[in-house]
């Protein structure tokens, strides 16, 4: 047992071989280098997501951070979270259109008579014009 001891210590006062050193700088300049490609990767694919998909890129940070989390420590974050949501008032904004204020069926049945003839004749109108607009008389030259 002594033995291994010295010959520990003698291995440390000796010191690391350069070429073993250089070999780990190496080896280490090597997976940084791909660890850059992958972290350039994995940001080109949120950008793309984002402006295809409308993807809220901070969001998804943090719905792929929770994703990660182990299901107790990411119940006690939400719970937190919401506590203070709530207690700052940072909850969003109630929709304009909630409740079916902007349904086009209700809008219609509380217009008058009028309003609903001129909005049919709008209706026929764009319908019309959608199909092309068709010569009915045969042109005359």
């Amino acid at each position: 047992m002594a033995e291994k001891l010295k010959d520990a210590k003698a291995k440390k006062q000796a010191g690391v071989h350069p070429e073993v050193l250089k070999s780990l700088i190496a080896r280490c300049d090597g997976m940084k280098a791909d660890m850059d490609e992958a972290r350039g990767e994995l940001g080109a694919a949120v950008k793309d997501a984002e402006e295809t998909h409308g993807i809220n890129r901070k969001a998804f940070k943090l719905v792929l951070s929770l994703k990660r989390m182990e299901q107790d420590k990411r119940d006690d974050f939400l719970r937190s979270l919401d506590d203070y949501r709530e207690k700052l008032d940072l909850n969003p904004q109630a929709d304009l259109f909630a409740d079916d204020e902007g349904d086009e069926a209700k809008r219609r049945a509380g217009q008058t008579a009028k309003a609903q003839a001129d909005d049919e004749a709008a209706d026929r109108n764009s319908k019309a014009l959608r199909g092309g607009i068709k010569q009915l008389d045969p042109a005359v030259h």
